[in-house]
């Protein structure tokens, strides 16, 4: 058979499932409903019917038994022993809650287009009040929901980028040529004492330099009129 064709198959098949519904044949709804999610389990909407005509079959059985059955219309195994505080070693809180979801999540009529889908939606409320009422979560559980959401710690701070240091030129060291050369520059640059003069040579005036006549010192200079014995 085609997908064309299933799928067609399919739409009939959840069209009987609510005509068998509101004519009172919960059980044959339910087996029209699970038809069609074969035919064409990929079929918008038909897992989603199929799950809500389970759980009116779920209550239907449990209304002969009274009370209802909150076990079969959760999809979960009745424990051992259901008595008060009893069973819980077997069916943890947590597994009720995760039903629970699962089934919420198929049945709310947001989502589920079928007819069923808000009385279904009512039936699995029920049930999560009575057994979450029943297993209630554990003391490790109260104690992790009770703790405030770890904080991821904060990521380390980038480390800045530094401007590298401007190194000096080294100075060369001070050789003695050096600083005899700066010794010298210094001696140029002090100021120079006056010098004695220099005596007058032999046969010269002392006062003008001029030469005598023949090298004799006591006569008169011709030119300054210097004489030694005036």
């Amino acid at each position: 058979m085609t997908d064309s064709f299933k799928e067609a198959q399919a739409r009939k098949a959840r069209a009987l499932a609510e005509k068998c519904f509101l004519a009172g044949d919960v059980p044959g709804a339910r087996r029209w409903a699970q038809s069609a999610a074969r035919l064409a389990p990929d079929l918008p909407g038909t897992a989603q019917a199929a799950a809500a005509y389970d759980v009116h079959a779920a209550a239907a059985a449990a209304r002969k038994q009274q009370p209802i059955n909150w076990y079969a219309v959760l999809g979960l195994a009745r424990p051992c022993s259901s008595g008060s505080g009893s069973g819980a070693g077997v069916l943890a809180h947590g597994n009720i809650k995760r039903q629970h979801r699962r089934l919420c999540l198929l049945v709310h009529p947001d989502k589920n287009p079928s007819a069923v889908a808000d009385g279904a939606f009512k039936l699995i409320q029920a049930a999560w009040q009575a057994l979450s009422a029943r297993y209630p979560p554990a003391a490790a559980d109260d104690a992790a929901a009770a703790q405030p959401p770890r904080r991821r710690p904060d990521p380390p701070p980038r480390p800045q980028p530094t401007k590298p240091r401007q190194r000096r030129a080294p100075t060369k060291p001070r050789g003695p040529h050096q600083e005899w050369g700066k010794s010298n520059a210094d001696a140029a640059r002090a100021p120079q004492a006056a010098a004695p003069p220099t005596p007058a040579p032999a046969g010269c005036c002392p006062s003008c330099g001029a030469l005598t006549p023949r090298g004799k010192r006591s006569l008169r200079c011709m030119v300054c009129h210097w004489s030694p014995i005036d």
